[in-house]
């Protein structure tokens, strides 16, 4: 599953550091956000996103949609580690 945000830094061809100082965007907001620790894509973010021919409602969308997979991703990652544990005991 793609996160929107790490794809329109990619698009863009910059770092993240480079990609925040650039657009005045915290670096730790940046990272919040990447690591899906926002509920939705910051305001200043997603007018960046915007200025690069990105939908908001869509972006935001995909969005949700990602923090759900990866969400979803950490719970089966858990369980399997939890069933493993389990085998070896």
């Amino acid at each position: 599953m793609l996160h929107p945000v790490k794809e329109c830094i990619a698009k863009t061809g910059l770092t993240h550091n480079a990609f925040a100082v650039l657009h005045g965007i915290s670096l730790q907001r940046l990272k919040d956000c990447l690591y899906g620790y926002t509920a939705s894509i910051p305001k200043r973010i997603i007018s960046v996103m915007i200025q690069n021919g990105y939908d908001e409602q869509e972006a935001q969308k995909q969005y949700l949609q990602w923090r759900r997979w990866k969400a979803e991703q950490e719970l089966l990652s858990f369980s399997h580690a939890k069933l493993e544990g389990r085998r070896q005991e």
